[in-house]
C-alpha cells in the first residue's frame, strides 16, 4: 500500500533565558580586576569614537566616591551613596540625549592616586624553576644536579641530551661524580615542577607528564568521565604514539575499541596540552617589577569605624561625545530629506552612541555591584577588619554574601574572583574571607586553617635532629585523618613560613 507524504505544521511555545548584550558585557566587566578593567576601558575608547574621556556637564556631582560605615550606621545603609546620581532608566530614544542627560561616570575628581604594592621581580624562566627547588628536601649534590638540568633546558623546556651525556658533563664541568641513576632520579624531581611537562626528553614524554599530572592532582579532583578519557589518552600516547602522530583514527578505534565520538573527543583533549612548556613559561614571566593594585581600599580607626571605597585606578570620566549627539540631531532634523549615505551615517552614529551609553551603564552597574558586595563582606567580617586577628575571621560561603548583598551567588563569585582589598596597608585577596575546606579520611570537610594548624603542631613537636620531610608530614597528616598531596603540604609549609627540612635540622 503506497504511503502518502504530508507536511504537518505544529505550533509550540517555549521559554528560553538569554542574556542581553549589556548583561553579557556586565558579566565580563565584573570578572575583571582593576588593572584589567583599566585596559578594557582604554580599548573601548579606541574602538568607539562616541565614548570620550573628560568631565561632562553634570560631572561635578560625582566627586565623592568614599562611603563611611560606623557603628552608628544602619548595617543596611550605605551612608553616602556614591551612585545617587545614577538614573536607573536607560535612554532608549535618541531625542533623550539632552545636555543634562548625558551619562557620565566619575572617578573621584578625574584620577585617583594609585595604591600599588610592588611584588618584586618576577625573574627569569630559570629563576622561577630554581625557586621551586625550595619545596623539596635535596642534598647538596642533588641541588647541583638539578641546577645543571635546569640550565640544560632548551627553548621548549626539554632536556635534549641523553642521561649518560649529562652525567659525563657533570663530572667534566662541575667535578661532580654521580651515577646515571642519580641524574635520572633528580630529573624526575624536575619533571614534577610547574609548568607540567617541563624537563621532558621528548614530545611523547611531555604529553604523558601532563596527563599524569591531571590524573594524580589531589588538589583538583576530576570526575570519573574525565578520568576515563585521560586513561584512554595515556594509553594512546604511551602504547600507540606513532598511530597518534599519523592521526590514524580508524586503526586506533579498532585497537582501543572506541567509537568515532570517543576518539574525536580524545584527540581534541590532547590538542589542549602544551607542547612547549618552556616557551609558555618564558612568555608569561617578565623582568619588570610587577605591582598589585587593590580593587577596594578599607581603612579603620581606633573607634571601630570602617571607611571603604572603590579603587578608581586610572579609569577616567566617561561620557558620550557631544559632537556625535549634535551630529545625530542634525540627521534627525530633516529625516525625510536624507540621502542614502546620510541614512547610513545616521545608523552608524546611532549605533556608536548606543554602544557608548551601554558601556557607561555597565561601568556604573559594575561599580555598584562591587561596592554592595564588598560592603556585605565587611558587614559579615566586621570583627576581623577591626582587630586583624585571624581568630576573628568568619569563614564565609558565597551564599552568605549573596543574601546580604541581594545579588545572585554567581555574581558574587565573579566579583570575588581575582580581586583584592587593601586593609590598613595590607593586601587581602577576597578569597581569604571565604571558607577553605579539605576532606579528611572519613570524607568529612575540615577547615583549611585547621589543616595548617595541624601541620604547625606536627613540625613544632618533631625531633629537631631528625625533622620530618614533606613526605613524612603527609604520613603524619594521614594519621590525623587528613589526606593531602605532598605538593599541597609543600605549598602550605611555604605559606606558613616554615623552611625545608635541611634548614630545620638542628
Amino acid at each position: 500500500m503506497p504511503q502518502s507524504l504530508t507536511q504537518v505544521q505544529t505550533q509550540r511555545a517555549e521559554q528560553q533565558l538569554r542574556l542581553s548584550q549589556q548583561q553579557l558585557q556586565l558579566v565580563r566587566l565584573l570578572e575583571m580586576p582593576i588593572a584589567e578593567f583599566e585596559q578594557q576601558v582604554k580599548k573601548e575608547m579606541i574602538d568607539n569614537p562616541a565614548l570620550e574621556e573628560g568631565a561632562g556637564r553634570n560631572a561635578d556631582e560625582m566627586d565623592d566616591e568614599s562611603t563611611g560605615m560606623s557603628d552608628e550606621t544602619d548595617p543596611n545603609d550605605t551612608g553616602v551613596d556614591p551612585y545617587s546620581d545614577v538614573d536607573g532608566d536607560t535612554v532608549n530614544t535618541l531625542s533623550q540625549y539632552s545636555d543634562d542627560d548625558l551619562p557620565v561616570f566619575g572617578a573621584n575628581n578625574g584620577r585617583e592616586a594609585r595604591n600599588e604594592l610592588p611584588l618584586g621581580d618576577s625573574g627569569s624562566f630559570i629563576e622561577y624553576l630554581e625557586e621551586q627547588m625550595m619545596n623539596y628536601d635535596l642534598t647538596e649534590d642533588d641541588e647541583k644536579i638539578l641546577k645543571y638540568l635546569i640550565g640544560s633546558l632548551d627553548n621548549r623546556g626539554f632536556i635534549d641530551r641523553p642521561i649518560d651525556t649529562i652525567t659525563d658533563e657533570l663530572a667534566f664541568k662541575e667535578y661532580l661524580y654521580v651515577s646515571n641513576e642519580d641524574v635520572e632520579r633528580v630529573l624526575h624531581i624536575l619533571q614534577s615542577f610547574d609548568p607540567a611537562g617541563i624537563g621532558a626528553r621528548s614530545m611523547q614524554e611531555c604529553l604523558l607528564l601532563q596527563i599524569d599530572r591531571q590524573l594524580n592532582n589531589d588538589d583538583e579532583p576530576i570526575s570519573e568521565l574525565k578520568e576515563r578519557i585521560l586513561l584512554m589518552e595515556r594509553r594512546i600516547i604511551a602504547e600507540h604514539y606513532d598511530l597518534f602522530l599519523n592521526r590514524n583514527k580508524e586503526r586506533l578505534k579498532s585497537i582501543m575499541g572506541m567509537s568515532t565520538m570517543q576518539i574525536d573527543a580524545v584527540f581534541d583533549d590532547i590538542k589542549k596540552l602544551n607542547v612547549n612548556p618552556g616557551f609558555a613559561l618564558s612568555e608569561a614571566t617578565s623582568d619588570r617589577v610587577q605591582t598589585q593594585i587593590p580593587d577596594f581600599i578599607v581603612e579603620t580607626d581606633t573607634e571601630g569605624n570602617i571607611q571603604m571605597r572603590l579603587s578608581s585606578g586610572e579609569v577616567p570620566r566617561l561620557h558620550v561625545s557631544q559632537e556625535y549627539i549634535d551630529q545625530l540631531n542634525s540627521y534627525m532634523a530633516q529625516p525625510k530629506k536624507m540621502t542614502r549615505s546620510e541614512k547610513e551615517g545616521m545608523l552608524y552614529t546611532k549605533h556608536k552612541i548606543e554602544s557608548a551609553q551601554m558601556f557607561i551603564e555597565s561601568v556604573k552597574q559594575r561599580r555598584r555591584t562591587l561596592y554592595e558586595t564588598m560592603k556585605a563582606i565587611i558587614d559579615l567580617q566586621k570583627k576581623f577588619f577591626i582587630s586583624k586577628d585571624e581568630d576573628d575571621k568568619v569563614r564565609l560561603v558565597l551564599e552568605d554574601v549573596a543574601k546580604r548583598s541581594g545579588y545572585d551567588v554567581s555574581t558574587v563569585s565573579r566579583v570575588c574572583n581575582s580581586k583584592c582589598a587593601l586593609v590598613d596597608g595590607r593586601i587581602y585577596p577576597l578569597s581569604d574571607f571565604f571558607k577553605l575546606t579539605r576532606k579528611n579520611a572519613a570524607g568529612e570537610e575540615i577547615d583549611g586553617r585547621r589543616v595548617k594548624e595541624m601541620m604547625r603542631d606536627i613540625i613544632d613537636n618533631e625531633d629537631k635532629k631528625h625533622p620530618f620531610n614533606d613526605d613524612q608530614i603527609v604520613e603524619q597528616m594521614k594519621k590525623r585523618g587528613v589526606t593531602l598531596a605532598r605538593r599541597t603540604i609543600a605549598k602550605y609549609r611555604i605559606e606558613l613560613g616554615i623552611p625545608s627540612v635541611i634548614h630545620r635540622r638542628g
